[in-house]
């Protein structure tokens, strides 16, 4: 690349193959704005079948590490500076502010680039991310510190607010979806309702268990498909064990993207009921495949979903809500396809190509 090109240093923690929310807004970063600058993404190494560095079209990949997920975690803070040293950049972007937001923080001793923080996960509030090293020893500084921060939700702008960022340094950008990837009509399958969430504590899938036994009893019909794996799996086994489910709940794994959107369009309904979440990225998806979606009023769902509007809100931790909200959407065809119309207008801001051209600008300030 020309030398007279602003250098640019993408720090995201994790990269591919290892891709969550956060992990696609690097990817649509350094893919499609990696042409204007000398854009390098700094990432860590957690294989050793991984190559440390790649050149890629428009960008190059650093991966630092000794080849350990665990160790290259707390590792990366530091080895990332090193790297920072070496290419002297223009301008720092951190995305998500655990390991990358360490990082960032680090950086302003090792260089005078501009730094740039975006924030984007929901569940780093919670006592048991609050015990991390890392977070407890910097969750302020990791706020406070950036020249500019950018929230993928109200909610966690209000956050970096609050930890000490000033107000005139914080902007709203949220996460966003390729709508070339939505899959075109097809043909919903009667009283299904889909999930779709890691088998983790936050999704709060226990709730909706214990949701589906009452689902059932208005319409026994009813199937639930949970798409996604993690931790709580055999937990949610057993779930479906006691309370005798196997014949009305699903749950299939992970899935390529294309197939999880394709689920997701057969389905009538949508719900996860989480209990932290940034901004929810998979309601847009679900708004976008043309499914009415149930959330929580937790961290940035509000953001996406307008209660009896382009979706239904409930409480977090309430069974009872959670089989309400099912059966009235199930039940009522024309409360489903006046929410699926509004949600068609309302999902429109999430194009990545608006999104792009927003962080596009915030770089051209920093030059």
């Amino acid at each position: 690349m020309p030398e007279n090109k602003t250098k640019l240093v993408v720090l995201s923690a994790f990269y591919e193959p290892y891709m969550s929310g956060a992990e696609q807004m690097v990817k649509q970063v350094v893919e499609n704005l990696g042409d204007f600058y000398d854009t390098t993404l700094i990432t860590g190494l957690y294989n050793r079948e991984l190559e440390r560095f790649e050149k890629r079209k428009n960008f190059k990949i650093i991966r630092v590490g000794v080849g350990h997920r665990t160790i290259d975690k707390f590792l990366y803070p530091i080895l990332a500076n090193f790297k920072i040293i070496k290419i002297k950049p223009d301008i720092i972007h951190a995305i998500m502010e655990s390991y990358a937001g360490v990082a960032l923080y680090f950086a302003k001793f090792v260089s005078h680039a501009k730094r740039i923080l975006t924030l984007q996960s929901g569940d780093l509030d919670d006592k048991r991310k609050q015990n991390n090293f890392f977070i407890k020893l910097f969750w302020k500084k990791i706020h406070k510190t950036p020249d500019t921060v950018t929230a993928i939700s109200n909610f966690l702008r209000d956050r970096a607010l609050r930890l000490g960022a000033k107000k005139e340094n914080v902007h709203v950008i949220p996460n966003g979806i390729d709508f070339n990837e939505i899959p075109g009509f097809l043909e919903k399958e009667r009283n299904r309702v889909i999930c779709v969430a890691r088998l983790s504590w936050e999704k709060g899938l226990d709730y909706l268990i214990k949701a589906w036994s009452d689902v059932l009893l208005k319409i026994p019909n009813a199937k639930l498909v949970i798409v996604g794996e993690g931790q709580k799996r055999k937990e949610i086994e057993e779930m479906i064990d006691t309370y005798k489910l196997h014949e009305s709940v699903l749950l299939m794994g992970n899935l390529p993207h294309k197939q999880t959107l394709e689920e997701i369009s057969k389905s009538e309904v949508f719900i996860c009921p989480s209990l932290a979440e940034g901004l929810g990225v998979v309601f847009i998806e679900a708004q976008s495949c043309g499914v009415p979606a149930i959330g929580t009023r937790v961290g940035g769902i509000p953001d996406v979903i307008i209660n009896n509007h382009n979706g239904l809100l409930i409480e977090p931790r309430n069974a009872e809500e959670i089989s309400r909200a099912i059966i009235e959407l199930l039940e009522n065809k024309d409360l489903r396809e006046e929410i699926t119309k509004n949600a068609n207008i309302s999902v429109k801001k999430y194009s990545w190509h608006s999104i792009l051209e927003k962080i596009h600008k915030l770089y051209q300030t920093c030059e």
